[in-house]
This record gives C-alpha cells, sequence and structure tokens, in this order.
C-alpha cells in the first residue's frame, strides 16, 4: 500500500496537470485575453508534452490559425456582439447608397460538399455538428448546429436539410434547442455566453440573456413551463432562466457547465454537472453537490426506462476517466470497475491513450431500456449491461470498420441523443444515426448529413480549365476534389490544407495535411503518393505549398525556408535562406516565375532570380498577413490582405512601399484577395463577412456578395476559363461566382432600381413588391439601423408579391432583393 502522503501527491500533481492544461482554454472562452498571451500560455503547456492525436494540441493549433488572422489591431479578438453591430452598420449603409450604386454580376452558387464519398482518404466526413434538438411533437423535424455553419433543419428526418442563420451571421454554433410547446421557436448557444433566440422558425434571430462568458454547452427547456430554461456554460458554470431566457442566473454550484439533465418522470429534479455533480429538487432553484468523484468534467445518463437509475461519465485530462451508477436518483453513486480503459482514445479496444474531453465526450441511455448505453469520445460504444462491459460500435476509418464489422461513424464525437429507440450521433463528419442499436454490425450507423453545406476549407486549388477541378482542404474532414461531372470525392484524411491542380494534367492534384506532410495522387485520386519532406523539423499548421506557373512538374513549399522540387515532389533542393520561423504563405508571379514572395507573420520576403540569391527583406506592410495575390501581367504590383486597420494594401513595386486599399470596407478581416486578369486591375477580397470588389473605375469597394451566406471566406481563386471566382469558406464550403465582366451587361440581364416596384408606399399591412419579369429571390427588410427583421428565402417574385408587414412599427424601411439577376434595394414607409 503507498503511504497517504505519496497518493495525496500523485493526486495533487494529476489535478494541477490538468488544471494546467485548462488555462488557455479558459483564456479563449472569456475572451478577455490577448491573443498573444494564450498562445504563450499553450506553448508554454505543451513544451516538452507529446502533441500528438487526442493530446489537445491540434485543437489549439486551429484556434491558434484562425485567431491570428482575425485579430484585432489591439490584439484581441473582436467579439460576435461587436461584428453583429458592426454588420448591421454596414447594412446600413448599403441600404442608404443603394441608389448610387452599379448592380454587378455577382450570383454566388453553393458548390458543396454536402456530403462524402471517399476513394483514399481515411476519415471522411462533410463538416462538424456541436449541436442536436429533435421536436418533442414530431421526431422528423430535427435542428442542428454546425461549428461555423450556423444552424440548419430538417422536416423530414434528414432527407432534406436548410440553412438557417446563412443571412444573420457567421456565429459559431454550441447548442441548440427547440421550443417543446412551440415548434416555430428556436434557440442556440454560442460562444461568449451568447444566446440567440427565433420566434418564426430561424428565418429570423435575436440576442437574448446572455450565459455567463464561455461556450453555451447546452439549453435545456421544462416543457411544463417553458419560461424555465437551464444552459451550461463550460468555464462559467450552470445557469438558469424564469423568464424563457431573456435573462440568466448562475447558480454557482460549480465553476464548469456541461451537462443538464431532468429526472426523467419529473421535471422538478433536475441533475447538473462541470467538473462536480449536482442534484435538484425544487425546479433549479437549490442544488445539492453530490460526492464520490473526481473534480474532472462530467456528463450524465438518464431514462425512462428506469428514472431512478442515473449513470455518470467522467474523464481524467481528456481521457476515460470513470463511469458510475446510482440506484438511488442521484443521492449516491457506485463507480463501475474500468482500471486500464480508455474509451475516448482512437483505440477500438480501448486501452490506448488519448482523447479530446470535455470537447469529445457524451453519453446517452436508451429510453425502452434502461441497461443500454453509449459513451463516446474519439469513438463510440456501447454496454447492455448497464456499464458493466462496453464495446466499440464504430471505426473512424471505413475500410477499418468494414473489417471488423461496426459501423463507421466520424470521429470525435460532440454529442450523443435518443430519440424513440433511435440514436444520433453529432461528430466532427457530420450527423449519424442508428436505428437498431442492438445489433451490431458494419451498417450499424448512417450518415443523414447528405444536404449540410457546412465543410470548414482552410484552402482551395483551381484548375484553369473550362470543366473546372477544384481540390480543397478542410478542417476534420480531409482534402476532397471537385468536378462538375462527378461531384466530391474525398482523397486525403486528418485536416487538409493547401493544394492544388496540376496545369497540364487534371488527374494530377497536390494535397498537403497539417504541418506540411504532403501527397499526390496521378490518377484523380484511384491512389495517393506520400511525397517526402524536403528537410528536418515541419511547416506550419497550413504550410504554404506552391506550383510553378510554367515549367511542369516543378512544386514549392515552405517550411522556415523555400525548397523547390523539379520532379512532382520526388526530391527537393533549397532556395532561400532560414528565416526567422516558418514560412506561411508563398507565392509565384505568374507572368515571371523567378520573382516568389514568401511571408512569415509580419514579414515579407522576395527573390527576382528564383531564390538563386539570398531572398530580400521587404518594408512590411504594416500588420499580419493574411493573404498574398500577384498580379497575372505585373510580377512587382501585389496586393495583400492583413490584420491592421487597412484591411488590404497594395504595391507597384514588389513591396518596397505600400499604398492603403482600406477605402470604405467594412470593420471586419481581410482573409483573401486576388486580382483579376482583366482591363481595369480587378481585384477581390474576402472577409469573415463578405466579398467585396475594386477596380481602376471605382474609388471605393462593391460588395460582391450576391446570395452568399455571412461566412469565414479563407481563400479566393479564379478561373480563366470559365470566367468564375471561387471562395472557399470556413463552415459553409465551395461558392463560386460569375467575376466582374470587362463590358458592362445590358439591363436584360441585370437587376436595376427602375425595375422595382413597391406600393403603396407608405403602407399599411400589406406591402406588394413588383418587378417586370418573374424570378427567384430572397427578400429582406431593414430598419434603419440594418437590422435584419423580415427574411423570405427562395420566393417566386412575380409582379405582385405581397409582403405582409403589420408586425413592423411605423417608420422607414428598406426593401432588399437579392435574385441570380443582382441585387437592388428601395425604401418604404410603414404607416
Amino acid at each position: 500500500m503507498k503511504p497517504r502522503s505519496l497518493l495525496l501527491s500523485i493526486v495533487f500533481i494529476l489535478n494541477f496537470s490538468f488544471i494546467q492544461s485548462q488555462e488557455y482554454l479558459e483564456m479563449i472562452d472569456a475572451g478577455t485575453y490577448p491573443v498573444q498571451e494564450i498562445i504563450d500560455s499553450a506553448n508554454a503547456y505543451f513544451e516538452g508534452k507529446d502533441k500528438g492525436r487526442g493530446t489537445g494540441y491540434k485543437p489549439f493549433k486551429r484556434w491558434e490559425y484562425n485567431a491570428l488572422r482575425l485579430v484585432k489591431e489591439n490584439g484581441y479578438l473582436p467579439t460576435i456582439t461587436e461584428n453583429l453591430a458592426e454588420w448591421e452598420q454596414y447594412n446600413a449603409y448599403l441600404n442608404q447608397t443603394a441608389q448610387n450604386r452599379q448592380v454587378l454580376e455577382d450570383n454566388w452558387e453553393e458548390l458543396g460538399p454536402e456530403n462524402w464519398n471517399a476513394t483514399t482518404s481515411w476519415n471522411p466526413g462533410v463538416g462538424r455538428i456541436t449541436g442536436i434538438a429533435i421536436d418533442k411533437t414530431n421526431s422528423d423535424h430535427i435542428v442542428i448546429g454546425a461549428n461555423t455553419g450556423g444552424v440548419w433543419r430538417t422536416t423530414d428526418a434528414g432527407q432534406s436539410w436548410t440553412p438557417l442563420s446563412d443571412n444573420f451571421s457567421n456565429l459559431t454554433v454550441y447548442s441548440v434547442a427547440i421550443d417543446p410547446t412551440n415548434s416555430d421557436t428556436y434557440f442556440f448557444g454560442s460562444s461568449g455566453g451568447l444566446m440567440f433566440k427565433s420566434e418564426d422558425a430561424g428565418a429570423t434571430w435575436n440576442p437574448i440573456g446572455s450565459v455567463g462568458n464561455s461556450s453555451v454547452n447546452k439549453i435545456l427547456i421544462n416543457p411544463g413551463d417553458t419560461n424555465i430554461m437551464y444552459a451550461s456554460a463550460s468555464n462559467a458554470g450552470i445557469y438558469r432562466s424564469d423568464n424563457g431566457g431573456s435573462s440568466w442566473t448562475n447558480t454557482g454550484i460549480d465553476s464548469r457547465g456541461y451537462d443538464i439533465e431532468f429526472k426523467a418522470d419529473d421535471t422538478s429534479v433536475v441533475f447538473a454537472s462541470g467538473n462536480g455533480f449536482h442534484k435538484s429538487t425544487d425546479n433549479g432553484v437549490t442544488f445539492t453537490t453530490i460526492g464520490g468523484f473526481s473534480n474532472q468534467p462530467k456528463m450524465i445518463g438518464v431514462s425512462p426506462a428506469d428514472p431512478d437509475i442515473i449513470y455518470v461519465l467522467e474523464a481524467s485530462g481528456g481521457s476515460f476517466g470513470g463511469f458510475y451508477v446510482s440506484t438511488t436518483t442521484g443521492d449516491s453513486f457506485i463507480e463501475l470497475d474500468h482500471t486500464g480503459r480508455n474509451y475516448f482514445g482512437y483505440d477500438t479496444a480501448g486501452f490506448q491513450s488519448g482523447g479530446q474531453a470535455p470537447r469529445d465526450m457524451d453519453i446517452a441511455v436508451n429510453p425502452n431500456d434502461i441497461n443500454e448505453v453509449h459513451i463516446a469520445g474519439v469513438l463510440t460504444w456501447r454496454s447492455m449491461d448497464g456499464g458493466v462491459n462496453f464495446t466499440c460500435t464504430a471505426d473512424w476509418i471505413p475500410s477499418a470498420a468494414a473489417n471488423a464489422n461496426i459501423g463507421y461513424c466520424h470521429a470525435d464525437v460532440d454529442i450523443l441523443e435518443f430519440n424513440g429507440s433511435t440514436l444520433f450521433a453529432g461528430t466532427d463528419g457530420g450527423i449519424f444515426k442508428a436505428e437498431d442499436t442492438a445489433n451490431l454490425d458494419a451498417d450499424y450507423f448512417t450518415d443523414i448529413t447528405t444536404g449540410i453545406g457546412i465543410r470548414q476549407f482552410y484552402k482551395i486549388g483551381i484548375s484553369q480549365t473550362q470543366n473546372v477541378v477544384v481540390t480543397g482542404g478542410s478542417q476534420d474532414n480531409g482534402t476532397s476534389f471537385y468536378t462538375e461531372a462527378e461531384g466530391w470525392k474525398d482523397w486525403l484524411g486528418a485536416d487538409g490544407m493547401e493544394g492544388f491542380v496540376d496545369k497540364d494534367n487534371t488527374n494530377v492534384m497536390y494535397g498537403m495535411i497539417q504541418f506540411g506532410g504532403m501527397y499526390r495522387t496521378d490518377d484523380a485520386a484511384a491512389s495517393i503518393v506520400n511525397i517526402p519532406e524536403p528537410g528536418p523539423g515541419s511547416g506550419e499548421w497550413v504550410t504554404p505549398f506552391e506550383q510553378d506557373p510554367s515549367a511542369s512538374g516543378t512544386v514549392y513549399v515552405g517550411y522556415d525556408r523555400v525548397y523547390r522540387s523539379v520532379n512532382t515532389g520526388i526530391g527537393w533542393s533549397p532556395i532561400s535562406q532560414v528565416f526567422g520561423g516558418d514560412l506561411d504563405h508563398l507565392k509565384i508571379a505568374p507572368s515571371n516565375n523567378q520573382v516568389i514572395y514568401a511571408a512569415n507573420a509580419t514579414q515579407l520576403y522576395r527573390t527576382q532570380d528564383g531564390g538563386a540569391t539570398n531572398w530580400e527583406v521587404m518594408t512590411p506592410p504594416g500588420g499580419n498577413i493574411n493573404s498574398i495575390a500577384v498580379h497575372p501581367l505585373d510580377p512587382n504590383k501585389i496586393a495583400v490582405a492583413i490584420t491592421s486597420g487597412q484591411k488590404v494594401r497594395v504595391s507597384e513595386d514588389g513591396g518596397d512601399t505600400w499604398e492603403s486599399y482600406q477605402f470604405n470596407l467594412p470593420n471586419f478581416s481581410a482573409l483573401a484577395v486576388v486580382w483579376q486578369n482583366n482591363d481595369t486591375n480587378g481585384l477581390y477580397v474576402g472577409m469573415n463577412y463578405g466579398i467585396y470588389y475594386i477596380d481602376d473605375t471605382f474609388t471605393e469597394w462593391q460588395p460582391y456578395s450576391n446570395n452568399l451566406p455571412n461566412v469565414i471566406i479563407n481563400e479566393l481563386e479564379i478561373n480563366e476559363a470559365d470566367g468564375k471566382i471561387y471562395a472557399g469558406s470556413y463552415g459553409r464550403g465551395l461558392w463560386a461566382s460569375p467575376v466582374v465582366a470587362d463590358v458592362i451587361l445590358g439591363t436584360e440581364n441585370v437587376v436595376s432600381n427602375s425595375d422595382l416596384t413597391l406600393y403603396p408606399n407608405p403602407a399599411e399591412d400589406i406591402l406588394y413588391i413588383s418587378l417586370p419579369y418573374e424570378v427567384d429571390a430572397d427578400i429582406r427588410v431593414f430598419d434603419l439601423s440594418g437590422k435584419l427583421l423580415i427574411y423570405k428565402n427562395s420566393i417566386a417574385l412575380e409582379r405582385n408579391y405581397a409582403l405582409q408587414i403589420s408586425g413592423l412599427n411605423s417608420g422607414v424601411y428598406f426593401v432588399r432583393i437579392n435574385s441570380e439577376k443582382g441585387t437592388v434595394t428601395k425604401r418604404f414607409i410603414k404607416r
């Protein structure tokens, strides 16, 4: 037996290590720390530690990459509230200036992916699901939340899906709920404790009371009195509302908040968990903390099959910590023996270390069988004997799952939810369901994500061919490629990063995973080749990887220096000095392959001789560099998207001097730039809200976002052969639009202000909208401040469409019509 002092020391060390590991996560959640301070804290924690799968390092690097691109000049990230205010202000500006704005050709079309199609990929999926809510009165009606893809709804049990927040904001969604007494009322919880409510089935959203200052993990509504609501906030605790979410009170029972459940037959009894387990018998007014657990994250399992039996699933660091059962309605618990087991990692046998709890951690109990318990971490597991034994029910690699005769479910399970006898799993690759949970075989899970376009692209690469080929690397779901004829195919796993389509043969594509791992396919993903790394070390989270614009088989990669291969990546040679840190960007001038630009953080480098001599250190453009674009015809004309208030800067002399292109850009983050090869030096910028265009004929930026969701735009590419610009978004997949034409199109091709008639104006209860032709359009009504009040999507707009406005107060409003013919806005008065 170990001495008591040694046991106490071990417990202290383990708990201190866990607390220390959470420090940077708490700082992220709080939203009150500078980005660099959070990065320093995380780097200090991970120094000397394993950074492999399940350690939390990959999620941190994802956060770091995005944070460094979105950071404000003061070093902090913008809050959601700030972004919403700026979006409304910019909408007000667009509405007020609409009469003087030329209608352009922007008409964005969604290209997906909306399903997965594995070829050589090892973890195919569509995108990350973070919340599931099922209508208590109609099981076909499901609402889900996607990490950066918004809220979605199905009314036919997943046969089709509709996005509900595309035109509201690109808010991060962590949890969703449907009012149990009103199926048109939805809630979603975001980061920073923010909560939003829709009373029109997701057409419009409004902020309600705030839940602390942390990610809202779960929303629970009392079906007997919907004014009583509960919410868990990751690093802020358990909250209660008695006025339908208008305001919230911290119960004070825990510094963390993960799960909340009602006793299955009595909603006055509430169970809640953070690092502790707590029980209330008075509708959540007061709680008692139940002992017998360690101070680690917990999730709760209940079932109407036996309301007195309560299960608790506990983590230890990021791994499995313990499984507990109560037969006394949660007043006391017994820990079941799972010594040496870890059900939260990648190992289907359940022994190897790893896991990402509490992010990937949940429990669900069959409502018809109290002994059937499902738990999840990276993988999913099932017990048929009340948690005594667990069997893995799904693998994260399709071929391995088939060989083991178990289900395929994408890795990293955020949520498990039973509805009747059907089990739903929300994962980093989509939403899956198991309808026959008792019988385990290769068809155990069915993916019902088809139709949900929520891919989080980091980078895209396109061909210069009439029949375009697009390859794109994404978070959690690897690298996929698109053709119009065959749709999408997944060809690499892991986190997909930079990639490109060979300029001579579109069956040849290059792709990359995190930290600079490179691959190539020579046969349209029928097979893949692992490209050797060029030297010691590794690259950045998103490593630059480029193709020579004129020399066949020549490719470049940027680690701490630039390497070139003249034989498709078989062998590499350095062509630069070692830079101060790994490179983030690399661009070769299309008109002269001897001129190459590279950048890390704020510093820009240039070579004019293909790297024969040391690269020049250029004048910094004045902020973290998010994107570099080299003009198609002039190797010395470059544009950069930067994090400073200037947003976009342009240099005519290869980076010696810079000109601000901020002009009238809204105060969002400039993330991607691309030049158009037209007669007027067209330049596009993608931001976290919208895409904008400017050329020599304009003195300010023009909105170029017609029919585009409000989503983070990570990369822009132009295909000169088909005349389209392609946008890789971080949360809503791939989009394409015609580019600006050199010759302005005739009035028959675009909508004009003179085409649109509103009457009567002033109006009372009905406003008639008339166009001289029929067109499929979205209708939006804004107030003077730019707040969206009415949204009608995909309306067959004819000569006399009747819009109900009786719910508006008297005043001045704007109607905006978005269609494939463009955008037009007009003012009206409500009596």
